[in-house]
């Protein structure tokens, strides 16, 4: 049902977990499979020097989020922006039609700690 690749992310997930003291966190929820998604990443001169996440759901949710936050390690914030489900789904290959969802939640939980971030570091001057 699912290709060795996401079987690897799944069973190996990489950056798995909290850091604690994170520049920002982005959290989201689906409705339609009950996933959540936290990925949380660490800020150094505009990069991202850290990305991890803890995901409630499926297979498909934590390969996806795994690939993810080793996409994102050493992205501008502005890179962090552009990344879109393609590109996601692009790292992991296939997932089964029903799943795509799944990348479009990723996708929003970069954008939303990206946009944490930026709230919490912008100036009110």
């Amino acid at each position: 049902m699912y290709s060795n690749k996401i079987m690897e992310e799944f069973l190996n997930p990489k950056n798995y977990g909290v850091i604690r003291g994170a520049s920002a966190v982005g959290k989201v929820s689906s409705d339609e499979g009950g996933e959540i998604i936290k990925i949380y990443i660490s800020v150094e001169n505009g990069r991202i020097s850290e990305a991890q996440f803890q995901t409630f759901g499926g297979v498909v949710a934590i390969a996806l989020t795994s690939f993810a936050t080793a996409y994102l390690t050493s992205k501008t914030l502005s890179e962090a922006e552009r990344i879109t489900p393609s590109d996601i789904l692009r790292l992991s290959g296939p997932v089964p039609e029903d799943k795509n969802y799944i990348a479009t939640l990723v996708v929003s939980a970069i954008r939303k700690a990206v946009s944490n971030f930026n709230n919490k570091n912008s100036s009110d001057d």
